[in-house]
C-alpha cells in the first residue's frame, strides 16, 4: 500500500518538476522592452520609523521573501506618531529588496489586507496599471533572476546596495495589456495545477502514517 502512495508522490514530483519550467515560458517575454521608469507611478524607498503599538505594520526587508511571500512569524508595528504619506502600500506594489548581500534583488508582490509599509531597505515599485499589471511585472523580474538584479547593486563587505537610479533603469518587456491578461490567467492555472499536485504529495504522507498505525497496532 505504501508503495502504491509513494509511486503517485514520485509522479506527482515529477510533474511539478515540468510544469514548473512553463512557468517562465520565453514566449512570454520576447517583446519590446521599457524602463522602469517610463511604467510607474512611483519608485520610492520606505522610510526608517520607530516602532511602537499603532495599526500601521512595517514589512522589514528580510520578511519579503520573493513572489508573493512574506514571512510574518515576528510582527513589527510603527510607533502612533508614524507620519503616513504616499509610501503606505497599496495593493499591486512590487516590493524589491535593496540592500545587504543574499537579500537584494528579491522581489516580492504586495497583495495584502491592511495597513502596512516598508522600512528603509525596500524600495516601493508602483506601476501604471494602464500599462502594466502587477503579477505579469512580477513574472518579468522573476524571468531577470533575482540573483541578476542583486549583481547589480553596488558595494562592498556585504553591504551593497540597489539604487533607485539602478532599479528605474531596469528594462521590462511590455507586452499588450491584453496579452499581459492572459499571459497572467495561463501562469495562474499552472499553479493552481502545482498547488493541487503538492497538496495530494503533503496528503499522501498522512496515509503512510495512517497505514504503518493499521499495521503496526
Amino acid at each position: 500500500e505504501i508503495e502504491e502512495i509513494e509511486k503517485l508522490e514520485k509522479s506527482n514530483s515529477e510533474k511539478i518538476e515540468e510544469l514548473s519550467s512553463y512557468i517562465l515560458k520565453p514566449q512570454y517575454f520576447e517583446y519590446p522592452e521599457q524602463r522602469i521608469s517610463k511604467i510607474t507611478a512611483m519608485v520610492k524607498r520606505g522610510k526608517s520609523a520607530k516602532y511602537g503599538k499603532s495599526k500601521i505594520q512595517i514589512i522589514k526587508s528580510g520578511q519579503a521573501r520573493g513572489y508573493m511571500e512574506f514571512d510574518f512569524s515576528q510582527r513589527h508595528y510603527v510607533s502612533e506618531n508614524f507620519v503616513s504619506d504616499e509610501r503606505n502600500l497599496v495593493k499591486g506594489d512590487l516590493l524589491i529588496n535593496s540592500s545587504g548581500v543574499g537579500t537584494a534583488g528579491r522581489v516580492t508582490l504586495f497583495n495584502l489586507d491592511g495597513d502596512f509599509v516598508v522600512d528603509s531597505h525596500v524600495t516601493i515599485v508602483r506601476l501604471n496599471k494602464t500599462l502594466i499589471i502587477p503579477k505579469y511585472a512580477l513574472y518579468a523580474f522573476a524571468n531577470i533572476g533575482f540573483k541578476t538584479i542583486e549583481k547589480m547593486a553596488t558595494g562592498q563587505s556585504g553591504q551593497i546596495e540597489l539604487a533607485l537610479s539602478i532599479i528605474n533603469n531596469i528594462r521590462l518587456p511590455l507586452p499588450p495589456i491584453e496579452k499581459q491578461y492572459k499571459i497572467v490567467e495561463e501562469i495562474e492555472a499552472i499553479e493552481i495545477e502545482i498547488s493541487r499536485l503538492k497538496s495530494e504529495i503533503s496528503d499522501s504522507e498522512e496515509k503512510k502514517k495512517a497505514i504503518l498505525t493499521k499495521y503496526l497496532q
